[in-house]
């Protein structure tokens, strides 16, 4: 009596298990699926972000003269984020495009996503403190920038401690700003913009020999920059090149 009953047991235990079987099964095949949208996502995300570049005239690859097209730029790198909103480059590039606009609150806004994304991501931090700096918010801009040279992997650190000294001469930290401007030059010599600057901090403090030789040195790297015709201007004041 008790046979049919092990047998319909069994039938439903074995029933059960194809049934777990089976949804097991959907189970991948759904997260293939998902994984198979998320990459496509994340392929159409990048072609976005490349056109992006292009429409900037960043794309290396593209010969020729190229005209900026900011508005598609925009819209192209906002699609990017969309399709892939944990890419931090993609929020970094929207802020250095809303930057160079002098959109401070946006940029600082698209650095600050990038950073929650990628506390280490030198870049963010750097422009995150070019921004403030033109916000005139300058302790702010110098903590960014000691976070992004505390990456030892970023590339370009006399660019940031040019950018330092300049925070530090408008703080009227004379000292700190000679310091970091030194640092620039020492990393690379030819750079106007830390020499202009060197300039201007030992000008104001009092030492006009030495900054009338800071502003000879930014005139004689670039003469038809904008730093080089300051520099010009200065050393007029100051009695030569009349």
């Amino acid at each position: 009596m008790d046979k049919p009953n092990t047998i319909r047991s069994c039938l439903s235990k074995r029933r059960a298990r194809g049934f777990l079987l089976l949804g097991l099964a959907f189970l991948v095949l759904a997260a293939c699926a998902t994984g198979k949208e998320a990459e496509l996502r994340r392929l159409r995300a990048r072609a976005a972000y490349d056109l992006a570049l292009a429409e900037l005239c960043l794309d290396q690859t593209r010969p020729g003269p190229c005209e900026p097209r900011i508005p598609a730029a925009l819209a192209s790198l906002q699609e990017a984020i969309s399709l892939n909103p944990e890419a931090a480059v993609y929020l970094n590039t929207l802020g250095f495009v809303h930057l160079n606009l002098k959109n401070l609150p946006q940029a600082m806004e698209a650095f600050e996503r990038a950073l929650q994304l990628s506390p280490d991501y030198a870049d963010a931090n750097y422009y995150m403190g070019v921004a403030l700096a033109e916000a005139g918010r300058w302790e702010a801009a110098i903590r960014a920038y000691r976070k992004a040279l505390a990456i030892p992997t970023y590339a370009h650190p006399e660019s940031v401690y040019t950018n330092m000294g300049w925070a530090y001469y408008n703080l009227e930290r004379l000292g700190e700003a000679e310091g970091a401007l030194l640092r620039a030059i020492r990393l690379e010599p030819t750079l106007e913009a830390a020499h202009y600057h060197l300039g201007l901090v030992l000008l104001k403090a009092g030492r006009r020999e030495e900054a009338k030789g800071a502003f000879r040195r930014a005139l004689e790297l670039a003469p038809d920059s904008d730093f080089g015709r300051a520099a010009r201007e200065h050393l007029k004041a100051l009695g030569e090149g009349q």
